[in-house]
């Protein structure tokens, strides 16, 4: 196993210069009340932001963005409305303030956040022609679990084989005949895709990928979501995932800055 690698990743988040709420001025101004997130109309990388008005009269409305938390927030946007959306390059956390003239909000809105659920102690191991050659991931984001990819009665996300010598990973419903019982998935290397998976129909969506050691993959998943995982070792027979993020979110393609 090589464990080390992800939790160097993790290990290595720097708090240092971060902060549980934004630096802004503060005021006379109400607090702003209710954000939330409209996640029937969020999806791909833009973030709908919703909140209630002010029943006082303000010149706008300031959204703050952290992608960690504590965090290094930004200012990435400023709007007389009560809706704004973030086209973004990774989840985060969001608050607000209302502004009138040099006058602020006393406080900060209620803090939201977009994170797929993140599942980083997560392990299992997939290996060719055994009773754990397929894997599906939980509904609910949770979790996953591996099965027989061959029966009819497991609906395999992605499976593993063996071609040429080369340990590959395959979507769920590739090879019907053979793994009857697979979802309809795509794969697509995360490489330099940062935090956004590629978008719908896209050629980087394929229907298997090579994997080595330590690569991260997105997985455009039959019911709506997307979810990526970490392959931290491969062996001749196959190779074992040790975390993921699954984004709880319909059809939103952001996942989290570690």
């Amino acid at each position: 196993m090589k464990k080390y690698m992800i939790a160097a990743i993790i290990a290595a988040i720097s708090i240092v210069g971060c902060s549980s709420d934004p630096s802004a001025p503060s005021g006379s101004l109400p607090t702003v009340q209710n954000l939330t997130i409209n996640e029937t109309a969020s999806k791909g990388d833009s973030v709908v932001l919703e909140w209630d008005a002010l029943d006082v009269e303000v010149d706008g409305y300031h959204i703050y963005f952290a992608t960690t938390h504590p965090g290094n927030w930004i200012e990435p946007g400023l709007t007389a409305d009560t809706t704004w959306t973030h086209i973004a390059t990774s989840t985060g956390y969001y608050e607000i303030k209302a502004k009138k003239g040099l006058d602020y909000s006393t406080d900060f809105s209620n803090r939201v956040n977009s994170r797929a659920q993140a599942n980083y102690s997560q392990e299992q191991e997939l290996r060719a022609n055994t009773t754990s050659n397929g894997l599906i991931f939980y509904d609910d984001g949770l979790g996953w679990g591996t099965g027989v990819a061959d029966s009819s009665e497991f609906h395999q996300d992605i499976y593993v084989g063996i071609a040429n010598n080369k340990v590959y990973l395959y979507s769920g419903n590739h090879n019907p005949a053979l793994y009857p019982g697979g979802n309809d998935t795509k794969l697509c290397l995360r490489g330099t895709h940062g935090n956004v998976a590629p978008e719908p129909g896209a050629s980087e969506w394929v229907d298997s990928v090579q994997v080595t050691d330590f690569n991260w993959v997105y997985v455009q998943l039959s019911n709506n979501h997307y979810a990526e995982f970490y392959v931290d070792s491969v062996y001749t027979n196959g190779a074992d995932l040790i975390s993921f993020e699954y984004q709880l979110i319909d059809y939103l393609r952001l996942f989290n800055v570690l």
